[in-house]
């Protein structure tokens, strides 16, 4: 199953040693690869693929692409692009595990990892509300939007296979804990080595998303 994923998992490790030496050259030359080379794996490894799924790796992709430009002055134009693409990632993983699941997960042990992402997404809120300035709107729904993706992987315990869900469910939470490390140095407090914590979980995240979902059943 993973030898497909080879190109994907090569190119991010060249990526975040790109990052490691600060190579501007290596992080432009592969991060437009990515995301593609993700698809490429979950379409060569599901037979039966989503195109919900394939839509929520075409927003982290797009929005991977906004991010590497440069904003300038106080806009952040690029920014804002970026959040709004990963928003409707989001919202596509969210339409997608909705689909192999089912709402009554909720009324069984799943409703604890699912509050765990509705708690996780409630404190970055309270700790990052007060540093938010224009962005406080966007950022807060995209806070709310990424707790539904997390607890979306939770509605599929019961009905899919369970160490596959676990590995969804780990993608999500790896993929929160990235979006958070980036929004919290930008916003809050500068990171030590941020660019490289934040892109290995997310491409950690997004990777184990995939791995989880094609083992699901129809």
């Amino acid at each position: 199953m993973l030898f497909p994923a080879l190109p994907f998992l090569l190119i991010s490790i060249l990526h975040v040693l790109g990052e490691v030496a600060n190579s501007r050259m290596i992080r432009h030359g592969t991060k437009p690869l990515l995301m593609p080379l993700l698809a490429f794996f979950y379409i060569l490894t599901e037979f039966n693929f989503s195109f919900l799924f394939i839509a929520a790796l075409a927003g982290g992709w797009v929005g991977d692409l906004f991010l590497m430009l440069p904003d300038k002055g106080n806009k952040k134009t690029w920014f804002k692009l970026g959040l709004i693409s990963f928003l409707v990632g989001h919202l596509f993983y969210v339409m997608a595990f909705f689909k192999k699941g089912s709402l009554s997960a909720l009324f069984s042990p799943a409703f604890i990892p699912a509050m765990g992402f509705l708690l996780f997404g409630f404190l970055v809120f309270l700790g990052m509300k007060n540093f938010m300035g224009k962005l406080f709107g966007p950022i807060t729904v995209y806070i709310a939007v990424i707790a539904l993706m997390g607890v979306s992987t939770t509605l599929c315990f019961g009905i899919q296979p369970r160490n596959a869900v676990w590995i969804s469910l780990l993608g999500a939470l790896i993929f929160m804990i990235s979006d958070t490390m980036n929004a919290w140095n930008r916003f809050v407090k500068v990171i030590p080595h941020e660019r490289v914590l934040t892109m290995t979980s997310y491409l950690a995240g997004q990777f184990f998303l995939v791995l989880g979902y094609v083992q699901f059943t129809a």
